[in-house]
């Protein structure tokens, strides 16, 4: 019998890894609060409920009568309830619904948010406390960290800036929003969603409880590196940069890092679809072609 999947927070990366489930014949179940955005996914087959979690009760309803399923969180921390509060009642919830794995979606912006650009990021690198902005991904991991569901396996994935269709720089370049910080010189690393979607069903069928994965891909770059290539591949000019300390302007953040995924690939068995921008972007490219010439 196939594992069910529940998507709490069913947005960009969630309409990608619903799909890929529902090609595999998975039951699926998508929860969000804009659910007109979820009807083409009704239309493969997903289940389709309403979930709002500032209103923690509607959890429970979400995951009921799917016993034995994976429930991946991918929901912003509510700043309207109490830290990790959420986090903990969609725990519970899952708990009472027979869930078998909850995966959190969580980011690898947790070390700081000035540049950093040699040092290299794993599992095993402090957090900083005192990035105000970051607080709420600390308590919602916080909340993982203490379940006390023994039949609950809690994987935490924190995630590099993810890109795919429709999503990321070429995306912001094309709009004319992307600018390079000190003109491109600091370390970043990123990766493609379905490379993501990968990780988590990796992470569903080899992850330890309570164990937490760094997830991006294998060649972190400099900022103007990648804008260059990008921008030499669209045909488009290189964007303007912005300092990080201007005066009379609150500092930029960069919370971005060389990200090392050796703990990813050696304990989950991920071999990366996209290992760099590279490929990841031409993919992108012939998905676009092929969107175009259906229509």
């Amino acid at each position: 019998m196939t594992t069910p999947l529940i998507i709490l927070g069913c947005g960009y990366i969630g309409s990608r890894l619903a799909r890929a489930a529902l090609a595999a014949g998975r039951p699926v179940r998508v929860c969000a609060r804009s659910t007109g955005k979820l009807a083409p996914l009704a239309e493969l087959g997903a289940q389709i409920k309403y979930v709002d979690a500032a209103m923690v009760k509607q959890f429970g309803p979400a995951m009921a009568s799917l016993d034995g399923a994976t429930v991946v969180y991918s929901i912003p921390p509510v700043g309207t309830l109490p830290p990790g509060h959420a986090v903990r009642a969609a725990l519970q919830a899952a708990a009472g619904g027979g869930a078998a794995c909850f995966v959190h979606l969580s980011s690898c912006g947790l070390y700081g948010d000035r540049p950093d650009d040699e040092a290299w990021i794993d599992e095993d690198t402090p957090t900083v406390r005192d990035d105000p902005p970051m607080t709420g991904v600390l308590t919602d991991e916080a909340a993982i960290d203490g379940s006390t569901f023994d039949r609950l396996r809690t994987v935490i994935l924190r995630l590099a800036p993810v890109y795919g269709p429709g999503r990321g720089v070429r995306a912001r370049l094309r709009a004319g929003t992307y600018k390079l910080l000190d003109d491109g010189e600091h370390a970043i690393s990123r990766v493609h969603v379905d490379d993501v979607v990968a990780v988590i069903f990796a992470a569903e069928q080899h992850a330890a409880s309570g164990s937490r994965y760094l997830v991006a891909d294998d060649e972190p770059t400099t900022q103007r590196a990648y804008a260059t290539w990008l921008c030499e591949r669209l045909g488009l000019p290189l964007p303007p940069s912005r300092p990080l300390f201007s005066p009379g302007a609150p500092r930029a953040a960069h919370r971005n890092r060389r990200i090392r995924n050796t703990r990813l690939k050696q304990e989950l068995h991920v071999a990366l679809r996209y290992p760099t921008f590279r490929e990841g972007e031409a993919a992108i490219e012939a998905e676009e072609q092929a969107a175009a010439a259906a229509g």
